[in-house]
């Protein structure tokens, strides 16, 4: 009787703490669970932010957005090479242009001085000859003889006015002479500077002597 006794204690001994460990077990679980679910709520929304800030961070469109740059510097460098080459291109031409307009206004200048020096003096000699025909005086020795006719005459101008070499070739020697001293009578004269390049100026011209 004993026996059965000490075991039934014994074996009641263990089934309470079996039950109680299981109730023990029972009211630790909701615990660990509601800890679980907890830190799978709070762990949940930072990897959806993880995953959204990966999201947010477009790689690519930075890749993207870069290409347009550098496609805009390269078109602008390559719209400057361009402008460089045209420049580099035109200066030459314009500078050929302006050698040419250079070119062609001296000439025109110098056509223009030729032109100028020579209505001057053509003007200067037209002034002589008048002049040496106002000096012109038929010979009382000629009138009374009946001589008449023209004589060609030829002379240098010197640079400072003077005459030269006076050569007269008629067919009397009395209208030679006073061909001659009507020469001789309208000098010196002033030359203008374009007139006479050289030396001297080589002049000719005739006399005619006619009686009334």
């Amino acid at each position: 009787m004993n026996r059965y006794a000490h075991s039934f204690l014994i074996s009641s001994f263990l089934y309470s703490i079996l039950i109680f460990g299981f109730m023990y077990m029972a009211s630790n679980a909701p615990r660990r669970l509601g800890d679980r679910v907890i830190k799978i709520a709070m762990l949940e929304p930072q990897e959806e932010q993880r995953e959204q800030k990966t999201m947010a961070e477009p790689p690519a469109k930075e890749e993207t957005e870069d290409k347009p740059k550098d496609e805009i510097v390269k078109k602008i460098e390559k719209t400057k090479s361009n402008i460089s080459k045209n420049i580099a291109t035109k200066q030459p031409e314009a500078s050929k242009q302006k050698e040419e307009r250079g070119e062609a206004k001296q000439q025109q200048m110098a056509q223009e001085a030729i032109v100028n020096a020579e209505a001057e003096k053509n003007q200067f000699l037209s002034n002589l000859k008048n002049e040496i025909k106002k000096n012109k005086h038929y010979p009382s020795v000629a009138r009374r003889r009946g001589q008449e006719g023209t004589v060609k005459i030829s002379f240098l101008i010197n640079q400072n006015g003077s005459v030269s070499n006076v050569v007269c070739d008629g067919e009397h020697s009395v209208l030679n002479n006073a061909a001659k001293e009507a020469v001789y009578k309208a000098f010196p004269v002033n030359v203008p500077p374009n007139v006479i390049r050289t030396a001297f100026l080589e002049v000719s011209l005739v006399l005619n002597f006619k009686l009334d």
